[in-house]
């Protein structure tokens, strides 16, 4: 076998160019390691999303999997949270769905789990690279097993889970961009049971992506649903990325809700119902640890990740919760995965409540904040420039929290600079309390990067008024 580009192997999941770097051969021997460091794990679930490569590779996936004697469950295309639904809700041991989110169509991936649909990371995938690089072998190894494969569809049982724990004070007019990805046309299905008037834009698969690409953590990618809000009056806008474990909001006057609107917005919720502990990211606001600080509810940051969130909440017993890419968890409402559908039924619960949720919003405290900046930056490199930046601080006597990047704090306000997951990046955000803060802050965290050698380009300037 050609040699494997160690870099697939990200921090939380795999994820690489189809067909140079996954490819059927390369999954195939993934399969084998997942089989090898879970022989207890016997029913496994697979899925694809909407990528045409995905067809290819889960034939190399099922073969791993065959001859590591796991049942296999297939469920065909769908979104990430069909097949977390599957791995909690049925008697199953596990999951391996192959996607890339919201990369675009030459990239693929693979995001496998456990019981509980627990995420494999970290340390597990560094020992499935291992192996996969050793080309260690099961028993069964270059002899088909005759274990069964079973075709399965949950969105029956995923739909009634949803409705039954969802109910809105009154229906509600929506706007739904599926971007093209996995969702399609389930969220719409599950308003509509629900007695709402949902109009879906791009519900069609394609891989291509033609009309934007589906992550709506970037605002250009929701242009089209913010006109669709205002052309419909609708109550709301809501978009999904391209395997539906991230959500994006527009309320009723065609605005983008920022993520720590949203944020704060669900553990006002969560807290209602059940006091204690939150857990954010982060990159997320000054404004929202304030509010959680005056009520004396203890706030946990970790870093920039779902999994890392995830498993803060495990281990404090948190009530809530999420990243401000839209990420969110609801311990005490729902099984504890990051799906976005799920979410989006919340948002829509409380502006059934509020009747207005841009005015709602609009009651937030908030700051000056910059939108993340993507400063191109190579996997090999990354993390070695975020490590000179540390050193740097720790020199010079900066106050800074180090558990993701460098979140560094001015009595004004504070500026982060961070190694993206998945990605080529260096990503950086700014936050002041008033705009002229805000100027300052971002002038003089910029020649702070300049140190360790992360330097913003010409788009970067711009992007944040600076040129």
């Amino acid at each position: 076998m050609s040699k494997i580009n160690p870099y697939i192997f990200r921090t939380y999941d795999i994820r690489g160019k189809y067909p140079q770097e996954l490819n059927q051969e390369v999954v195939y021997k993934i399969a084998l390691a997942y089989g090898r460091l879970f022989p207890k794990l016997k029913k496994i679930v697979v899925q694809t999303d909407i990528r045409k490569s995905g067809q290819d590779l889960k034939r190399g996936l099922i073969k791993g999997l065959k001859e590591g004697n796991k049942e296999i469950i297939d469920i065909g295309q769908g979104p990430i949270p069909l097949m977390y639904f599957s791995v909690c809700y049925y008697p199953f041991d596990g999951g391996i769905a192959i996607t890339a989110s919201h990369l675009p169509k030459e990239y693929s991936g693979l995001k496998m789990q456990t019981q509980n649909a627990y995420p494999v990371i970290s340390d597990d995938l560094e020992k499935i690279k291992n192996m996969v690089e050793a080309g260690h072998k099961t028993e069964t190894d270059n002899q088909m097993a005759k274990a069964e494969i079973t075709s399965f569809n949950p969105e029956p049982d995923y739909i009634n889970c949803l409705t039954q724990k969802i109910k809105f004070k009154k229906p509600l007019k929506i706007v739904i961009d599926t971007g093209n990805g996995a969702c399609g046309l389930l969220p719409e299905k599950i308003f509509k049971k629900l007695g709402c008037d949902v109009k879906t834009l791009f519900s069609q698969y394609d891989d291509s992506f033609p009309n934007h690409m589906p992550d709506p953590y970037e605002e250009k990618n929701l242009v089209f649903l913010q006109k669709e809000v205002l052309k419909q009056k609708a109550d709301l806008g809501l978009a999904f990325d391209g395997d539906g474990d991230r959500i994006g909001i527009i309320d009723n006057y065609g605005r983008v809700v920022k993520g720590d609107f949203y944020l704060l917005i669900l553990a006002r919720e969560a807290l209602k119902k059940k006091k204690g502990p939150v857990v954010i990211e982060i990159r997320t606001s000054m404004a929202f640890l304030e509010e959680m600080g005056k009520n004396k509810v203890k706030t946990y940051l970790t870093v920039g990740h779902h999994k890392a969130v995830l498993d803060k909440i495990k281990e404090t017993k948190a009530v809530f919760g999420g990243e401000t890419t839209g990420h969110l968890y609801f311990p005490n409402e729902y099984y504890l995965y990051d799906d976005a559908i799920f979410a989006s039924l919340k948002i829509a619960q409380i502006t059934s409540v509020k009747g207005d949720l841009a005015a709602y919003i609009d009651t937030l405290p908030r700051y000056s904040a910059s939108p993340e900046i993507f400063i191109p930056t190579a996997d090999k490199v990354k993390h070695g420039l975020i490590k000179k930046l540390h050193n740097y601080l720790k020199k010079n006597n900066y106050d800074f929290i180090g558990i993701d990047g460098a979140r560094i704090n001015f009595s004004n306000g504070w500026a982060l600079a961070r190694a993206a997951n998945t990605s080529p990046f260096i990503k950086c955000r700014f936050e002041g309390k008033t705009k002229k803060d805000l100027f300052l802050i971002e002038v003089r965290a910029i020649e702070l990067f300049k140190k360790a050698g992360i330097k913003l380009t010409k788009e970067n300037y711009q992007e944040l008024g600076l040129d």
